[in-house]
């Protein structure tokens, strides 16, 4: 993959993680549906990510963007954990 085509494609990736941490920001103390959706928009981006990683190898994995996109996920993943937890403390 070009290094063109794997900032585009990283730069795709962010925009996902983006929508799904507002997602997760919105579904927090709402219904569990909402909170579902933004996990899911989440899978995605992970998904994404991981196939650029096959894809392209530790070219991808040495980016920084690809790291930063990577922390991002997992500190999106931390939020949606504890938003499922603090929805389920409240029903």
């Amino acid at each position: 993959m070009a290094q063109a085509n794997l900032h585009q494609e990283l730069q795709r990736i962010s925009d996902q993680i983006q929508a799904a941490q507002q997602a997760v920001l919105q579904a927090q103390g709402t219904d569990s549906n909402l909170l579902q959706q933004a996990h899911q928009q989440l899978q995605q981006a992970e998904d994404a990510l991981e196939s650029t990683r096959i894809q392209v190898g530790t070219e991808a994995t040495d980016n920084p963007q690809f790291q930063q996109a990577s922390e991002e996920l997992h500190d999106i993943r931390q939020q949606v954990q504890e938003a499922q937890q603090n929805n389920s403390d409240v029903l």
